[in-house]
């Protein structure tokens, strides 16, 4: 039971400048369902030049409220976390100051954990983007009524994951939605992953990021996120900086650097929600398929390959491959080897880490099978652009490829030389125990 001193729910509001949306946010507030004592609010004002003090002081004496300001932008994650840190209730909420909480919004959220009974858990919310007629409504403290709700209001992440086959995808990676307009989560599990990171100042995935690191604490169970389309929020029409989108990309190229796997490396691409989630999915179920298959193994390299792996630098992709002699300089994708300072989890589709003319060669035994059509001519140009050329190793087996379906599995080797050679030097070379295809 929530008391004087402990709340049932904390909600985070992070703040900066635009004090009528903040108002408004509040003023949703103040209309729930759930009782104005089993909630607290934290407002953190992330240094905005006329400080927003006297809009929090208005509800006072309508909601248990509290004020966090920073006397300089540090940005969303400091401004979410020093906010959190004020937080006294085993569940936080996290609601932007331009997001207005439709009356049941709060006890949904506070539902949801309680029905947990103290296990961790994440409940995404959903969101109506609203224009001019939707904002003036609530700003009038009027219902927002269906014709200011039409499909180009509506949440971006339900219309991607709206097909069954996508939704049968979310499991795999929730995190993927975890936007934190409209979130909550236990605050056990804030605290073990220490927040959001800070070192993300610019704008954008510091959120996707916070719930990425929130998923693999725990083991990423499939039941640990749920979405839930009746937690209703709507999204006030606000000032969206056009450098917004080149900033996000910083933090894009540093996740990547953070994160070294594949889930992260899918990202990358400019995707719906709902086709990241799709191979982040299937990219998972390629790489223990190619594991319990017996592919991507080092055994099946040619010995003049093997011997000039010795002595150069190289990037080498494949299952066991760290186990190999290499020369100076070199790295591994080995999803059967710990991640360290020369390994990596990832496919090779972005390939960041590496400055141009840095690697001498890349082989890739077998991992470059499983790449959608649309991801090899990534991994392929990009590659080129790292080394001088690309060794496609191809396995002789006996897996079926269709029995591997829905994993993608190239097998017709011929078709995709002749793919090839209108864009590279191609030269394909047979081996008792492997094909290997030349690019350069």
């Amino acid at each position: 039971m929530p008391t004087a001193d402990r709340p049932s729910l904390s909600v985070v509001v992070p703040a900066h400048e635009n004090p009528s949306a903040l108002d408004t946010t509040l003023r949703s507030l103040t209309r729930q369902t759930l009782p104005a004592a089993d909630f607290e609010v934290v407002v953190g004002d992330d240094g905005s030049a006329v400080a927003l003090g006297p809009v929090v002081d208005a509800y006072r004496g309508r909601l248990r409220i509290e004020y966090v300001r920073s006397d300089r932008n540090r940005g969303r994650s400091a401004n979410r976390n020093a906010a959190a840190a004020r937080a006294r209730a085993a569940t936080l909420m996290f609601l932007d100051a331009d997001t207005v909480a439709h009356p049941t919004l709060l006890k949904r959220h506070r539902d949801f954990h309680a029905g947990r009974a103290g296990r961790p858990g994440v409940l995404l919310g959903q969101r109506y983007d609203l224009d001019w007629a939707g904002a003036d409504a609530l700003r009038r403290g009027e219902p927002v009524v269906p014709a200011m709700l039409d499909a180009e209001r509506g949440d971006p992440r339900l219309e991607d994951i709206a097909l069954p086959q996508r939704m049968g995808d979310f499991p795999s990676a929730p995190w993927v939605l975890g936007l934190t307009h409209n979130a909550s989560v236990d605050h056990e599990s804030f605290r073990r992953v220490g927040g959001f990171d800070e070192a993300m100042v610019k704008w954008g995935f510091e959120d996707l990021e916070f719930f990425y690191r929130v998923f693999h604490l725990h083991g990423a169970p499939p039941e640990l996120f749920r979405l839930d389309v009746d937690a209703l929020s709507y999204h006030l029409p606000h000032f969206r900086k056009t450098s917004n989108g080149i900033a996000s990309m910083d933090n894009m190229k540093y996740l990547l650097r953070k994160h070294l796997r594949y889930d992260v490396e899918v990202l990358y691409g400019i995707n719906t929600f709902g086709r990241h989630l799709g191979r982040i999915r299937l990219y998972g179920a390629a790489i223990e398929a190619y594991r319990s298959g017996g592919l991507g193994r080092p055994d099946v390299l040619p010995g003049s390959l093997r011997d000039e792996l010795a002595t150069s630098a190289a990037l080498v992709v494949g299952n066991g491959v760290s186990a190999l002699d290499l020369g100076p300089g070199s790295h591994t994708f080995d999803h059967d080897a710990p991640v360290g300072g020369t390994n990596s989890h990832l496919l090779g589709t972005v390939l960041q880490q590496f400055k141009a003319g840095a690697l001498d060669l890349i082989v890739n035994v077998d991992m470059w099978r499983c790449l959608l059509p649309e991801d090899l001519p990534a991994f392929l140009t990009r590659g080129l652009l790292k080394a001088d050329r690309i060794e496609l190793v191809a396995s002789r087996t006996g897996l079926d490829q269709r029995a591997l379906l829905p994993v993608p599995l190239v097998a017709d080797l011929d078709y995709v030389a002749d793919m090839l050679r209108p864009h590279f030097s191609v030269a394909v070379a047979a081996y008792d125990a492997a094909t290997v295809i030349t690019l350069r």
